[in-house]
């Protein structure tokens, strides 16, 4: 598990230097860090990888009220980090949970990433589809009202998870206006994804609270690559590396990164999500 250390006092950029083929970029989700993948982080770690986990603009605390920022900014730091990655030679994957699984299609679409990994990809709000209006639309009439809401619990079903997820979190408040911006950002990235080729491992809860699932299988069959794989997670809610499931998750993303996508457990199928 992460340590538990003030996330004020982080690092923008954690990097650990071994010798390894392939470099990992870690991107976080909003309004999160890279706690949400700590789990995973950790075993990446003990793999003798080279990881680079950026703390995203707008995110680096202290808290407790999350401030407005960006995608655009977001894209910026992360396409920083994997130039730096890049830089010192061999392949660079990138694993993006929720919001930097956007992230990660729209690096993916502009820069040579070897491999991805999209845990729980943020597409669409969870039940949006019920409702006759674009999420963007009353969203961005209710920011201008209230710009600040009251953050939900972590959503993992796990109770140990959970609790260790809350004490951790940064902020008390969700800013409506980065929310806004997460879904520009959706906007931008859903007609690249036909030409994005990159080999892919798609990760999703079926238990997710916050982003649609069947998107995930959209996900899959709409992307370009001919390597690609969707992992369904029927005991797990939206933070999957750190749910009831987060052994499988690490297991199929080491097997995917370091065996050639070899990974068991994996289903090139697409599973009803």
């Amino acid at each position: 598990m992460a340590d538990e250390e003030s996330q004020s006092d982080a690092p923008a950029v954690i990097t650990t230097r071994a010798q390894r083929p392939i470099s990992c970029l870690i991107v976080h989700g909003l309004g999160g860090g890279p706690y949400e993948l700590g789990p995973l982080i950790a075993a990446l770690e003990s793999a003798s990888l080279v990881i680079a986990a950026p703390v995203l603009p707008g995110h680096e605390g202290p808290g407790p009220t999350m401030p407005s920022s960006k995608w655009s900014d977001w894209a910026a730091t992360a396409e920083a980090a994997f130039d730096e990655l890049a830089a010192a030679g061999g392949p660079v994957a990138v694993i993006g949970f929720s919001t930097g699984a956007t992230l990660a299609l729209y690096l993916a679409s502009r820069k040579a990433v070897a491999r991805q990994v999209l845990l729980a990809p943020f597409l669409a709000i969870r039940y949006t589809g019920l409702i006759p209006l674009r999420p963007a639309s009353y969203l961005r009439h209710l920011a201008q009202l209230v710009p600040d809401l009251p953050r939900r619990p972590p959503a993992v079903r796990d109770p140990e998870m959970k609790r260790w997820a809350a004490g951790t979190d940064r902020y008390r408040t969700f800013n409506l206006h980065a929310a806004l911006s997460a879904l520009e950002l959706i906007d931008e990235v859903k007609p690249l994804v036909p030409a994005i080729t990159t080999p892919t491992l798609i990760i999703q809860g079926r238990l997710d609270t916050v982003v649609e699932p069947a998107n995930a299988i959209w996900l899959y069959q709409n992307l370009g690559a001919s390597e690609k794989a969707l992992i369904s997670l029927p005991q797990s809610d939206h933070l999957v590396a750190l749910d009831r499931e987060r052994d499988r998750v690490i297991q199929a993303t080491l097997d995917f990164l370091l065996d050639d996508g070899k990974a068991s457990g994996r289903d090139d199928r697409t599973p009803a999500i």
